[in-house]
């Protein structure tokens, strides 16, 4: 009867333990996903003055920056811009942002930025000869939210490699536009 009581609450202590370690596992990766939203969000914040001003100065005119030379100033610009995107697009891509996060604060202006220099992105993926150029950014953007496109239509789909194509609607529709 004592072997029995004492297998009983071996048992019983063995079941506590196993579920107090399930609980903890479970709040480890809440924490863990809260503390990285928190590190997008501030990551975000503290880059964004920067991306609003290399934004603004970039011209939207696609007879502009298409025909803008290398080394000419709106190359500059639309060249930083464009690898600040595809660097946040990386992280994001490999968990180290977080890409809901990402989707509801700039989630359009990555979509926007893809649809407005898109015939940019295939010049520079032929003059370079690389297919990779902005391939981070093309990768998140096709995993967004899709939202209404404000604009006018894109000209040029980029699919990614066996992926399909970009979706066909972008806009800053419920953040940064």
């Amino acid at each position: 009867m004592y072997q029995l009581l004492a297998a009983t609450a071996q048992s019983l202590t063995l079941v506590v333990t196993a579920v107090a370690l399930i609980r903890l596992f479970v709040e480890s990766k809440r924490e863990n996903r809260r503390q990285g939203q928190r590190n997008t969000v501030t990551f975000i914040t503290s880059t964004i003055q920067r991306q609003h001003e290399m934004y603004e100065r970039i011209y939207r005119d696609k007879s502009v920056f298409q025909d803008a030379a290398d080394g000419s100033d709106q190359h500059y610009l639309l060249t930083s811009y464009m690898s600040y995107l595809e660097y946040l697009s990386a992280a994001v891509n490999m968990g180290v942002l977080d890409k809901d996060v990402v989707d509801k604060m700039i989630g359009g202006r990555l979509i926007r930025a893809w649809y407005d220099f898109d015939e940019w992105i295939v010049r520079q993926r032929d003059d370079l000869r690389n297919d990779a150029v902005y391939r981070e950014l093309q990768q998140l953007v096709l995993k967004l939210k899709p939202r209404v496109y404000s604009g006018t239509a894109p000209q040029a789909h980029i699919p990614a490699s066996g992926e399909g194509q970009a979706p066909t609607s972008a806009s800053g529709e419920g953040d940064d536009s």
